[in-house]
């Protein structure tokens, strides 16, 4: 059983995989005050809970593979890992092998957590360019030319960052949920804010992916084909009516880090047998 998880500033998603699918995947507040005690307790009950599911009581978690962006938690949860299921856990950082091909200027600056999103859709959209949108703490915007690299990206703040800056940074502003005004014009401060946020948003997300689209079918592919990958908050959700041909992709990352761990798995496999060749054809 394969334990994947994808540590974010303000979560932690983590996910069960027996080699066919989820058998559960569930989110935890990412905390820095939190011990890896804490977080062993809670992957250690999720873990209970997924084989209660599945009906595999003599089940054990034998690999594990982390994505974070969160540098202060990645040892807690390496801990965590270890206290739990007595594993050492994968860490996907620079110098990993993903199977993605980073095309940018300063490729040690791309996140892990792009990078996995990123190994999915090359799988899912396979032999076309895409974009991905990952509505989180950040909205980030990722780019993938029709062999699957990744190219290029755009980072905006997230929903929730700019609800909660605004209500920060102006004291008589309240704090609004994002919710789809009946009205651009707001008849009240609240319904001001929701109009601001949602419209607002829609516009930003359309015009980037426009954008997106664009300059990938500079190499001749159609920009009204190519498909808008939207994962992350379900907020996100929202824009899909604007943004088509899209879907929406539940953990775009751990889905990622199953597949990153695939094929880990498969290259240590195959040099296991390049070594045990050699070793029986000496005497």
């Amino acid at each position: 059983m394969l334990l994947a998880v994808d540590v974010r500033n303000r979560s932690i998603a983590l996910g069960f995989h027996d080699g066919r699918g989820w058998i559960l995947r569930r989110e935890l507040g990412a905390m820095s005050d939190r011990s890896a005690d804490e977080y062993g307790w809670f992957m250690e009950r999720a873990f209970q809970e997924a084989k209660e599911k599945a009906g595999i009581g003599g089940e054990k978690v034998d690999r594990a593979i982390v994505s974070s962006v969160a540098p202060i938690l990645t040892p807690r949860i390496v801990a965590a890992i270890s206290t739990a299921f007595g594993i050492s856990a994968q860490v996907v950082g620079p110098g990993f092998k993903t199977g993605v091909k980073i095309r940018s200027d300063l490729p040690q600056e791309v996140g892990s957590d792009i990078v996995c999103s990123a190994a999915a859709a090359r799988n899912l959209v396979a032999g076309a360019p895409c974009v991905i949108i990952d509505f989180g703490g950040a909205i980030v915007f990722s780019a993938l030319n029709a062999e699957g690299d990744f190219v290029g990206a755009a980072i905006a703040p997230g929903i929730e960052t700019a609800s909660f800056s605004l209500h920060a940074g102006a004291a008589l502003l309240p704090q609004a949920a994002f919710e789809r005004p009946e009205r651009a014009i707001g008849k009240t401060t609240r319904a001001s804010i929701q109009a601001g946020l949602y419209y607002g948003y829609s516009g930003l997300v359309e015009r980037l992916a426009g954008l997106f689209r664009a300059e990938l079918a500079g190499s001749g592919a159609n920009p009204a084909l190519i498909e808008v990958l939207v994962t992350g908050d379900p907020a996100g959700r929202e824009f899909l009516r604007g943004l088509q041909p899209c879907r929406f992709v539940e953990a775009l990352a751990l889905e990622g880090l199953a597949i990153i761990s695939e094929r880990a798995g498969e290259a240590e496999g195959a040099k296991a047998r390049q070594h045990g060749s050699k070793g029986a054809g000496t005497s």
